[in-house]
Formats: C-alpha cells, sequence, structure tokens
C-alpha cells in the first residue's frame, strides 16, 4: 500500500474519532475503552509508536475484543485462515534507504561494507514501508488454535481497579511516582491550586490536589472523578517531556498558534497512550475541546500531519512510561 494512502487512512480514523468526541453525549475517552496492555502480535511482541494508538482506537472503533494482530503469513503459520470479506488495518515502519554519490542503490548490507570515506559520500534517509494486519476477531484462529490465542489475551487481563478512601479511583504507581518525586521534574501536587499546567521557565509542573477533583452523585461518577486527575497530571508530564534538555519540541508556543495546538494535541495522545498502559481511558481535557475542529481542520488540509504527531507522542509515552512502570514493579517487589 503507498505511504499516501496509509497516511490518508490514519488521518480519517484520527478525523472520526474526534468527530466523535464533538457530539455533547460522547462520555468516553480517546480509545473509548480499557485494555491495560499495548496491542501485540501472534507472538506478543509489543506494537510501538504510531501503531499502538492506531491499533489501540481501531480495535474499539470496530468492536473488536483485543487488540492482538497478525499478518496473513502469521495467520497461516498457525493454520488458520481470514474470514471472507474482511479488511485488513496497516501498520507502518521505517527503512533508511542509501544511495551513492552517483545514485545508486544500496542495501544495508552494502552499504557496511563500504569504506568510511566511500559512506560519507553516500546519502541516506528513512522512507516509511507498511503492511497489513488483521485482529484476530477477523480470523478463526480462536477455533482452530484456541490454546495460542488464550495465552495472548491472558496478557490483557486488567487488575481490578482501586479505589481510595474517597472511592476516587487510585493508581499505586504514579502515587508512588508523587512521593517520591521521581519524575524528570519537580511536581507539585499537595498544595491547592486553580489549575493545572507545566512552567518551562522554571522547569516545573502543577496540578490541583486530588481532592479538588472529587466530584459525583453516585459511587461511579466519585470513582470516575479520581482519574480526571490522573488524566491531568499525565498531559502536564507530557508536556514536560519536550523541554530542551529531553525531547526539546522546540520553544514555548504562542497560545492559540498552530504549533500551540499541535503540542496540545501531543500532550492529550501520550496522556491517552499511557492512561491505556495504566488500565484507564484518558478523557479529552475540558479546555482542549475547543481544539478538536481545528484539529480536524488541519488534518483533512495536512494528513501527514498525524505521522508527525504520533512520532513525538510515541517518545513522550516511552519516557513516561519508563519512569510510571518503574514504579510499579517496585510497588510489585513489595508486595511479593
Amino acid at each position: 500500500m503507498k505511504s499516501e494512502i496509509v497516511i490518508e487512512k490514519f488521518a480519517n480514523l484520527m478525523i472520526e474519532r474526534m468527530e466523535q468526541m464533538k457530539d455533547a453525549a460522547w462520555q468516553q475517552g480517546w480509545v473509548g475503552t480499557t485494555f491495560g496492555g499495548m496491542p501485540i502480535n501472534l507472538r506478543g511482541t509489543e506494537y510501538s509508536g504510531t501503531n499502538s494508538f492506531l491499533l489501540f482506537m481501531v480495535t474499539q472503533m470496530e468492536g473488536w475484543e483485543y487488540p492482538i494482530f497478525a499478518t496473513v503469513h502469521q495467520i497461516n503459520e498457525l493454520g488458520g485462515r481470514i474470514n471472507k470479506g474482511e479488511k485488513s488495518f496497516p501498520v507502518i515502519f521505517w527503512k533508511m534507504v542509501y544511495k551513492t554519490e552517483d545514485g545508486k542503490r544500496l542495501d544495508y548490507h552494502d552499504y557496511i561494507e563500504l569504506s568510511k570515506q566511500e559512506r560519507d559520500k553516500c546519502t541516506e534517509y528513512p522512507t516509511m514501508k507498511s503492511y497489513n494486519v488483521f485482529n484476530i476477531c477477523q480470523t478463526n484462529l480462536e477455533e482452530v488454535n484456541p490454546k495460542c490465542i488464550d495465552k495472548l489475551k491472558a496478557k490483557f487481563n486488567v487488575k481490578e481497579p482501586v479505589a481510595d478512601t474517597f472511592g476516587m479511583y487510585e493508581n499505586h504507581a504514579i502515587d508512588l511516582m508523587l512521593e517520591r518525586q521521581e519524575w524528570v521534574c519537580p511536581i507539585q501536587y499537595n498544595k491547592p491550586s486553580n489549575g493545572a499546567f507545566y512552567r518551562p521557565s522554571t522547569d516545573e509542573i502543577v496540578v490541583p490536589q486530588k481532592m479538588q477533583f472529587f466530584t459525583g452523585e453516585t459511587d461511579e461518577e466519585r470513582f470516575i472523578s479520581g482519574m480526571s486527575f490522573y488524566d491531568t497530571l499525565l498531559h502536564e508530564m507530557a508536556h514536560s517531556t519536550g523541554h530542551p534538555s529531553r525531547l526539546d519540541r522546540g520553544e514555548k508556543k504562542a497560545f492559540g498558534s498552530k504549533e500551540y495546538a499541535k503540542e496540545e494535541l501531543v500532550a492529550e495522545l501520550s496522556a491517552a497512550m499511557c492512561g491505556q498502559r495504566l488500565g484507564f481511558d484518558h478523557h479529552i481535557l475540558d479546555n482542549n475541546a475547543a481544539y478538536l475542529d481545528g484539529w480536524i481542520s488541519v488534518l483533512k488540509r495536512e494528513p501527514k500531519f498525524i505521522i508527525s504527531v504520533l512520532a513525538d507522542v510515541s517518545k513522550a509515552v516511552n519516557m513516561i512510561c519508563d519512569v510510571i512502570c518503574k514504579e510499579e514493579c517496585v510497588k510489585t517487589e513489595k508486595a511479593a
């Protein structure tokens, strides 16, 4: 599949989700459900970067139960087949292209065989490639190889969410990170605040106290209000990854500018990806809902925008989850 077609498909998927989120009746987050793990293939290998978020979304939007995908070859290897009429979804990867001074294309093996002087005269650049995958629900694999599929499904057995003493959702790994102040910059979280923000000039995050998010008349509403605290925190943590000493996503953007809107989308999708890995679905922040029309407009005009955004999201998510998942491991070891 040509890269332009793949990019357009990705952009259209994001536009469809954003259009749904504009509906006042929409009560779900960016993904729309919780999987509690990253999309995987039949070998149990996690998809990363751009692919992860889009595979999450297409799984929910198509009503598939698990984000488990496979190529035709992998399906055939397990003795399965694709159900009649099913359509694949593309995943992408980047491959380096090497060309000599006179324009001759080289494969990687030939390139590394060159002398340093010859390599210095070559040009190299990344090119986007794609291949197609199918969700296991689009195949008969659950019938012909249930043992393998059940083992993969077990990776998504989400732990029962925990509530704190006020009935709000509680995430022990994030709480431990806050208590120990182990994020890449200071986080003020235990003092009242009228808002949440990341301040690049002092490289610090400020979020309201968790109890400031407490709301709702039912147990379920109060429980979900706890997620709003972590939603907000992850969003600001995503912003802090863009600091020049880290991922360096550029200088502070002017409020309302295209660059500012892109940074807000990076933070939104990064928080959503982290939330999925940690077991909850990130809801768009109220003050960012106003950007939906703008994001949709840019995606329609420049479909490649989604690739640029998701490349930044992937890096931010890796940085955040490296810290939070480490805390989760520490908590698990202590409990054992």
